[in-house]
């Protein structure tokens, strides 16, 4: 049995819900590893997965299937990135009103250990400083609250092209120093634990203290929670460490999403080139694909397939 992470490199919940849907229905889904480009076809049979992990900015699209879900027999958790960015750095993630909205409906089935909220990334710019960051989490904490026992957060990482994007469109931001860093961090944990949330610090062990947890997204503990069966306790205990990065905390899982596919446009986003890329894949992509990854390229198709599913210039999608 294995974990499905859906998806650190995309938000399925948001843009390709239906997409998961019916590779859950078929039983599984091809993914195309980002090192060396290999195609690996992962399980997604109840009898195989232990749990599902949701990364999403936007659960609204998934939750009508998630009856379903549960009646074919899968466990899952979300962790749900909120962070109240305003449109130039967010340019589609929903307003927080929004996310409310779908948290009050979520809540009204599931439990709070169901959902894990995510601060993060953390970007400092001369408009968002460290005053606009402490305001910010204060009332999105007292917000969170009803929904959530914890909150993920993490300072970003400045990846190429994560510098690329933000040099040409927030050249006005900056990195703070470690000292303030773990004030701030210190800050957050204090505001955090007054409305009865733990605040954990994701690949960032720098900042770990008494008040601080070290992060793990892919968390036995939290999956222990929600899974249903023996089998399921004994595969989540016997998970071993596969962190995506230094530091990382996360347990092994299968992530079945792809680069480059996420249409939020989140000027600090690792996950997209570039807005524009994401946009041009997602509008080659059909909902009866078997691989997610646009680069996939031409692949067997699967009996399973009344008939292939193609790009507009007929290349076979599967992946």
């Amino acid at each position: 049995m294995h974990v499905i992470s859906a998806s650190r490199r995309t938000d399925i919940p948001a843009f390709h819900a239906q997409w998961f849907m019916t590779r859950v229905q078929q039983g599984f889904a091809y993914v195309r590893s980002p090192f060396g480009g290999g195609i690996h076809e992962v399980s997604l049979a109840p009898s195989d997965v232990a749990a599902i992990v949701f990364w999403t900015k936007n659960a609204s699209q998934l939750l009508k299937h998630l009856p379903e879900l549960q009646d074919r027999g899968h466990c899952f958790t979300f962790l749900y990135t909120v962070n109240n960015y305003p449109r130039f750095m967010e340019p589609l993630v929903p307003h927080w009103s929004h996310t409310l909205q779908t948290m009050e409906l979520a809540a009204k089935r599931f439990p709070r250990s169901v959902i894990r909220w995510r601060y993060d990334t953390i970007v400092l710019t001369d408009v968002l400083d460290r005053a606009w960051h402490m305001d910010n989490f204060s009332r999105l904490c007292k917000i969170m609250a009803p929904f959530t026992k914890e909150c993920i957060f993490s300072f970003c990482d400045y990846y190429k092209k994560t510098v690329r994007n933000m040099e040409q469109l927030v050249p006005a931001y900056y990195q703070l120093g470690h000292a303030e860093s773990r004030e701030m961090a210190e800050e957050m944990a204090q505001l955090a634990g007054s409305w009865g949330i733990r605040l954990s610090s994701c690949a960032h062990d720098s900042l770990t203290s008494t008040n601080v947890a070290k992060a793990r997204c892919i968390d036995p503990e939290i999956l222990l929670a929600v899974v249903d069966s023996s089998e399921r306790v004994d595969a989540i205990k016997r998970l071993k460490p596969a962190p995506s990065r230094k530091e990382c905390g996360c347990m092994a899982s299968r992530d079945i999403g792809a680069y480059d596919t996420c249409l939020h446009g989140c000027l600090y986003c690792y996950a997209n080139a570039n807005p524009e890329a994401a946009r041009n894949n997602v509008a080659r992509m059909s909902h009866d694909a078997l691989c997610l990854d646009p680069r996939a390229g031409s692949l067997r198709c699967s009996p399973a397939q009344e008939r292939p599913t193609t790009w507009k210039d007929g290349t076979c999608l599967q992946g």
